[in-house]
């Protein structure tokens, strides 16, 4: 009976660091979303007008899986996610989506990456969109 307590603790350990070693290094590699940009026409960020929304991503992203929201402080519509399907481009590993901003103010642009149930990484830029515009095609047109 000796012989067997000490076998079944060398077993349980040898079980123990298998069990652990397999967690660690069988876990999947999350790609993270590491930057978000907004390219502003020649008068910045105008409601009514649509504007490109940049994430980076440092790897592959599956689709779906990144999406856009603007949220921000006292403004109206705080937490919306941005509609429209976001676009991967793993050529440059970006992810792009169209935004047309509603409100004038300080807003957050925020990237988030998910998969079902859990965000796996998430990160902003706080943008002032400061005045209104009309949409005019290939540009837009200040209006107040």
């Amino acid at each position: 009976m000796s012989r067997s307590f000490p076998r079944t603790v060398a077993s349980a350990a040898a079980f123990a660091a298998i069990t652990v070693t397999a967690a660690v290094v069988g876990a999947p590699a999350q790609a993270g979303v590491t930057a978000v940009s907004v390219a502003a026409g020649a008068d910045g960020l105008l409601t009514g007008c649509r504007y490109d929304v940049t994430a980076t991503v440092d790897s592959d992203v599956p689709p779906g899986s990144v999406f856009f929201m603007v949220a921000g402080g006292v403004i109206p519509g705080n937490g919306e996610r941005i509609p429209g399907d976001a676009v991967h481009h793993p050529e440059n590993n970006t992810v792009t989506a169209s935004w047309t901003p509603n409100h004038v103010g300080t807003q957050n642009l925020i990237a988030i990456q998910s998969i079902p149930g859990q965000v796996t990484s998430t990160t902003y830029v706080t943008v002032d969109v400061v005045g209104t515009g009309l949409d005019a095609g290939s540009s837009c047109l200040r209006t107040g």
